[in-house]
């Protein structure tokens, strides 16, 4: 009877190992797969080709799996269910049973073993290490469907009518979503393949597909400008004080904008022992519509070879200014040009509470404090934290103001006029609790 119970066990590791296969064909990523087939690797190749036909190798192994579980089961519940009954027969307080018994033995027997070692284990190997069986086993997979090519064809055909009788579509192209690639970065940060700041800069470049060059502009209220008019004694007094390399020109109001110039032009127009001519220094200016995708703005500054654009909406009113320097801030964060001061837009104080600028980008705020993803409906059509606090709040906030959105409570803390300069955000008392 050892002899077999030792084939039934071979028959149904062999079953398990036509399980592992599926599983790891299933399991594997295709990226991967490509990587060694680059490499030169035949069974990557075709384990590709595998895949790109799903249900001629699911059949093909379901064949196998179902020819050998059949055998097994044939078998054991003949030749070693009758060798168990004799046995039982031999035991005067169970011989009436011994049939029963027997058959009950071996089917709890074969039922375990093919638990263990038909199932759970091939399929934790699978999914442990998908490519590496997958392009050991799929030569041996594909010679084994020639073998049992009419039955597959047999099998595929079946299923395909079934399916259409219930419509049910089967090549649906699966296409990687934008959530998948968050997802990636976030597991490979956490896991450590990723290092912080690598993390921080694939979340800037997919946010900054999402963006208007309107969310990263500064806004012409903070706008640094000098007029047409003014004395060469008084352009370097704002130069020496001023953190920009460039600057607009206007002709007594902003949006009047003549040019731009830039302050390496200034130097060398000075240098030369000229009078400063403002006019001959201008270069034309860039004007961007507020609506332009942030990428088509970087496409743009490459083919212009300009590195500052003007942003106007749709009635030709100045809006802001937005500079490569902003583009790059985008992606990889704070780049404190030289002398910049070093005030921080955010600010975490001893008690665990948050104090923020007005003008920090809400999506750097959500993600500074955990906020989640935010909505058209949370943020209204602003982009920066005073803006969230305005579509909130529904009105013109003053000092105090505060409301309460997810586990956070944000309070105004300091107004500019009619602007929201400072916000004090603390996680709610509730969600302490």
């Amino acid at each position: 009877m050892l002899r077999e119970l030792l084939l039934v066990l071979v028959l149904i590791s062999t079953s398990g190992l036509f399980v592992l296969i599926e599983i790891a064909l299933i399991s594997s990523r295709r990226a991967r797969l490509e990587k060694k087939a680059k490499d030169g690797r035949r069974g990557a190749i075709t384990a590709l080709k595998l895949m790109e036909k799903p249900q001629q190798f699911l059949s093909i192994v379901q064949i196998y799996i179902t020819l050998i579980s059949f055998i097994a089961a044939t078998y054991g519940g003949t030749s070693i269910a009758e060798k168990l009954a004799e046995f039982y027969k031999s035991i005067p307080s169970v011989a009436k049973y011994a049939n029963f018994l027997g058959i009950a033995t071996i089917v709890s027997i074969t039922t375990y073993l093919s638990l263990v070692m038909g199932e759970l284990v091939p399929k934790t190997l699978g999914i442990a290490y998908p490519e590496r069986v997958a392009v050991f086993f799929s030569p041996m997979i594909r010679f084994l469907g020639r073998i049992a090519l009419p039955v597959s064809w047999l099998l595929q055909g079946s299923t395909k009518i079934i399916l259409a009788v219930f419509r049910i579509k089967t090549n649906v192209e699966h296409k990687v979503t934008e959530e998948e690639i968050h997802h990636i970065i976030e597991q490979g940060g956490q896991h450590g393949l990723l290092e912080k700041q690598e993390t921080e800069m694939m979340r800037g470049v997919i946010r900054i597909g999402e963006r208007k060059v309107s969310s990263l502009m500064t806004h012409r209220s903070e706008i640094v400008w000098v007029d047409i008019s003014i004395t060469e004694e008084e352009l370097m007094q704002h130069i020496s004080s001023s953190i920009h390399s460039s600057f607009p020109v206007c002709d007594g109001e902003l949006d009047k904008v003549l040019g731009i110039v830039q302050i390496k032009d200034i130097f060398v127009s000075i240098a030369g022992k000229k009078k400063t001519d403002l006019k001959s220094l201008l270069k034309t200016p860039l004007f961007i519509p507020e609506t332009m995708p942030a990428l088509e703005l970087l496409e743009t500054f490459k083919k212009t070879h300009n590195h500052t654009g003007l942003i106007i909406n749709e009635y030709g009113t100045l809006e802001g200014i937005v500079s490569l320097h902003d583009l790059m801030e985008s992606i990889v964060g704070d780049l404190p040009v030289e002398e910049e001061a070093a005030e921080k837009v955010v600010f975490q104080r001893k008690d665990g509470s948050w104090l923020i600028d007005g003008s920090m980008q809400m999506d750097e705020c959500a993600i500074t404090l955990g906020l989640g993803e935010l909505t058209e409906k949370d943020t209204g059509i602003y982009n920066t934290v005073a803006g969230f606090v305005l579509n909130q709040l529904g009105k013109i906030p003053k000092e105090t103001d505060s409301f309460r959105f997810r586990n956070f409570t944000f309070e105004v803390v300091d107004m500019d006029g009619h602007r929201v300069d400072k916000v004090m955000v603390r996680i709610s008392a509730q969600s302490e609790d």
